[in-house]
């Protein structure tokens, strides 16, 4: 193990062990302080992930691999505490309903799924993300939200969860700090430049577009990804995902020169050889296209304005 590894072990475990406490002790905490510490066991569980992320390139393969289990667990856990105790959560992939709700398009077939879904996504709080939720068919362009004006100029989280069939362009001048997308389905998703991550579960048959820090793409399948990107995509548990770089369908001038687009690190994949999980696009399977169809709407309805 290198002298860098033992430092982040170091760092790691102390915090791992102090949020497993945490959440040992959460069901003898009092109601009224019940949310806040949930809130800030999430923020906790959601620093440490950054983390594991931002020093992905000096850790060991398999270290890599038992931190994003550790992580994992710890969300899993908190979500199943969440629902014991909070029952009123505002996410859940149980559809215990009662027969007369109406249940989303998406929702019979995600809880007949493997269990895979339980992620860490269920644990973050949304409540001040711009979202796009439950929709298809249908073009959805981030201008068309409406914008907190507590915090003017402030970057935003987006959300997009549950969608079909849909193109979406965050392309705006809004500033973005990270996009978390969530069951996806034939959809096309073009983001501009952002600071932060892209965080994506349980996805199939997309294309998405766009330039970030970092990547993580868990549970997805058969996906273009055209992406620019500054530290090493990772995937797990995720099939036929296909890599090329964002200069090839849009103007990338302006970026930073390091683009990691082809150093996709796969999380089920330890072995030396090529991962049969991902691959890059061959230039005859390029679609410039795709592009200049979801955002030409939105141009032309700017300027009819």
């Amino acid at each position: 193990m290198s002298e860098a590894s033992k430092d982040f072990r170091a760092t790691f475990d102390p915090e791992k062990h102090s949020i497993e406490e945490a959440l040992a002790g959460l069901d003898k905490v009092p109601k009224d302080e019940l949310q806040a510490n949930i809130d800030s066991i999430v923020q906790r569980i959601n620093a440490l992930e950054k983390t594991v992320t931002a020093k992905i390139s000096i850790l060991p393969a398999f270290d890599a691999r038992m931190y994003s289990i550790a992580i994992k667990s710890m969300s899993e856990r908190l979500a199943q505490l969440r629902v014991k105790l909070v029952p009123k959560a505002k996410f859940s992939f149980k559809s215990r309903k009662t027969a007369g709700a109406t249940p989303s398009p998406t929702s019979t077939p995600r809880s007949a799924a493997s269990p895979k879904p339980t992620v860490s996504t269920p644990t973050i709080d949304q409540s001040q993300f711009l979202k796009f939720e439950d929709r298809a068919g249908e073009h959805l362009f981030i201008g068309s939200l409406s914008v907190s004006e507590t915090e003017p100029g402030a970057a935003k989280d987006v959300a997009l969860t549950n969608l079909t069939d849909c193109t979406i362009n965050l392309v705006h001048d809004i500033p973005l700090s990270a996009i978390h997308v969530k069951n996806l389905k034939r959809c096309t998703l073009v983001f501009p430049p952002i600071s932060g991550s892209i965080l994506l579960h349980d996805c199939e048959g997309c294309t998405l577009i766009g330039a970030c820090h970092q990547s993580r793409m868990h549970t997805s399948t058969n996906m273009n990804i055209y992406i620019h990107v500054t530290s090493e995509p990772i995937i797990e548990d995720c099939t036929d995902m296909r890599f090329a770089p964002y200069g090839k369908i849009l103007p990338s001038q302006e970026l930073d020169r390091v683009n990691l687009y082809d150093k996709v690190k796969d999380f089920n994949w330890l072995r030396q050889q090529q991962s049969p999980n991902w691959r890059l696009l061959e230039d005859s399977e390029l679609q410039p296209e795709v592009v200049a169809q979801v955002l030409a709407k939105d141009r032309s309805e700017a300027v009819a304005k």
